[in-house]
């Protein structure tokens, strides 16, 4: 399996460069040994200081000076020194301990603490569990144009949990007003807004939102 060059660069200059502190010279040597070692499907190759410092445009000292920190760095090993040059290993970030963590898993969502009704923050959260539609006639919304509504009415009880709010259209939401969800629904049946089977769904919609049951996906909304 070939390895994936962009998320190796990706994780350079993310990963590498930042968390080892990484000066311009480590840099362009790191690169320039990596070109000709794991490039080409090698761990290691000699390199002799010369030509490295022809090809970086540092000089010979430099280079030395560079090399050994590159390994107590610990992202090159020097496994070899002779009249040749440096048997150097060059290792990817992904290789060197410590260097990448996996990420903290988001502290879980305690849903019965949000407030799904004050300045519209989770509006996308509850039209999408709505599947982008009125919760009581069934109308296409969109985010400009969805009202969000208490299905217990705000006299009865003051509640905006996700037990509660619901997505509706504008006409929805004036015409139901204080009144229940129930007998809305029955009323808009009657209308002809709704027929027999969509009914019975919107009564059985709000028998499962009252249980819990419909739960809206917060990974994407908010804060």
């Amino acid at each position: 399996m070939q390895p994936d060059w962009r998320a190796i660069y990706a994780d350079v200059e993310d990963f590498l460069i930042p968390g080892l502190g990484l000066s311009a010279y480590h840099r362009s040597l790191y690169y320039h040994l990596l070109r000709h070692t794991r490039l080409k499907g090698r761990s290691d190759s000699m390199f002799a200081i010369g030509p490295l410092s022809k090809a970086t445009g540092v000089s010979d000292f430099k280079v030395r000076e560079v090399i050994r920190e590159l390994h107590q760095m610990g992202c090159v090993r020097i496994e070899d020194r002779n009249r040749l040059g440096h048997k150097i290993a060059v290792l990817l970030p992904s290789e060197i301990p410590g260097l990448i963590t996996p990420p903290s898993p988001a502290e879980p969502i305690d849903l019965s603490t949000v407030d799904f009704f004050v300045n519209r923050q989770y509006l996308g959260a509850i039209l999408a569990r709505e599947n982008g539609a009125c919760f009581y006639c069934l109308k296409r919304l969109t985010q400009e144009t969805c009202e969000l509504d208490h299905v217990c009415p705000q006299k009865d009880a003051l509640d905006n949990c996700y037990k509660n709010i619901v997505a509706s259209c504008h006409g929805c939401n004036k015409d139901k007003s204080d009144g229940t969800a129930e007998d809305f629904v029955r009323s808009l049946y009657r209308r002809g807004a709704l027929n027999e089977r969509e009914l019975q769904l919107r009564l059985s919609a709000i028998e499962s939102l009252r249980a819990g049951h419909l739960v809206p996906e917060l990974a994407s909304y908010g804060s």
